[in-house]
């Protein structure tokens, strides 16, 4: 075994399934920049090894014997903070799970496919590297929120005058939570969220929203109207798109093509639809996540008189997204994670202006 200060990520694998485990560890240990420093089968045994080994990451899977995934986890960023990708099942129950890990530390999660035996390698590979870089103090378990009694007003069919578009990746879930649930039930504006999420997990993350939000949060079906008092969620696997018709703006999905590596849902491709229509009515918001998916978009709605909020990257699980457009010079606005929704608020009520530092 090498010694700590090797260079190698330092992986711990806690999966109960030997043949899981085997894949996991071979597909880590084939990237000359990964060592496995240890394989654990029950959530007891992972936290044993997490005190003794103290690796960089963690991957957890959520169905293990004398103490589930989600347990462990709590324990794990209550106790030990340690960057962890959960390693989901594609299925209702394992992806709520997946989402609840999320909220409890969880840096990202990759979720198994076909007969839930098949993980996406280069994929694994990606998110326990980049969990590796995550720093812990920005991970620690944070018991969430729960909005209770919510009143909400009556759904009209009013005339849309602004939209906010929020993108984000690695690490999105967990700021949207603290962003949607904090703006007002009477907002009069149509938003719109685009989460990289597989297919299903983002109808969870919509009803997770729904359930602690003033506003009325939906997964986004094709047909959708955007409309004043509302969230839509971009379906994951669908790229979303937005006609203007009969002055309604209705929602277009398209499916990926597999053959591209192209984020799905994107951020850009809806951006670049909607920046013609809404124009200098367009606010887009780039939160955590790691790419560079919205900077082409936000050039576009730059263009079109659109405005642009990035998230502090030192508020950042991942700063990729909002670093890529700062750095491009595309930010109107650059404000911590705990003032994005309050800025969201003062921005639907101006336009123009230059670059802004919260605070300065």
């Amino acid at each position: 075994m090498e010694k700590r200060g090797s260079g190698k990520i330092r992986v711990l694998v806690g999966e109960d399934s030997q043949f899981v485990s085997k894949l996991i560890a071979d597909v880590l240990e084939n990237d000359s920049s990964i060592q496995v420093v240890g394989v654990a089968s029950n959530g007891q045994e992972v936290l044993k090894k997490v005190v003794d080994l103290k690796p960089d990451c963690i991957t957890l899977d959520l169905e293990m014997p004398r103490m589930n995934g989600l347990e462990t986890l709590r324990y794990i960023m209550s106790e030990w903070p340690t960057p962890v990708v959960i390693i989901s099942a594609h299925s209702e129950k394992a992806a709520m799970k997946a989402l609840t890990c999320l909220e409890y530390g969880a840096v990202d999660f990759v979720a198994k496919t076909g007969n839930g035996k098949v993980f996406p390698a280069e994929e694994l590979l990606l998110k326990v590297k980049l969990a590796s870089t995550v720093s812990v103090h920005k991970i620690k378990f944070t018991p969430p929120h729960y909005s209770l009694n919510i009143k909400r007003p009556q759904m009209k069919d009013e005339a849309l005058e602004y939209v906010v578009l929020i993108g984000a990746s690695t690490g999105g879930p967990q700021a949207l939570m603290e962003v949607i649930p904090t703006l007002p039930a009477d907002l009069p504006v149509g938003i719109v969220v685009v989460q990289h999420m597989p297919p299903d997990f983002t109808k969870y993350l919509a009803e997770r929203l729904d359930s602690r939000s003033k506003l009325c949060v939906k997964e986004a079906k094709d047909g959708d109207v955007v409309s004043p008092c509302r969230v839509l969620v971009a379906p994951g696997g669908n790229h979303i798109f937005f006609e203007e018709k009969e002055n309604r703006l209705f929602v277009s999905l398209l499916p990926r093509n597999e053959a591209q590596k192209t984020a799905c849902p994107s951020l850009d491709f809806a951006m670049t639809s909607l920046a013609p229509i809404f124009r200098d009515k367009l606010l887009g918001v780039i939160l955590t996540g790691m790419g560079r998916d919205g900077l082409s978009g936000s050039t576009v709605l730059r263009k079109f008189g659109g405005r642009v909020i990035a998230q502090d990257p030192a508020t950042c699980i991942v700063s990729g997204m909002p670093g890529s457009v700062i750095n491009g010079g595309l930010a109107n606005i650059i404000a911590p994670l705990e003032k994005i929704s309050e800025t969201i608020i003062k921005e639907t009520k101006r336009f123009g202006a230059e670059t802004e530092v919260y605070g300065h």
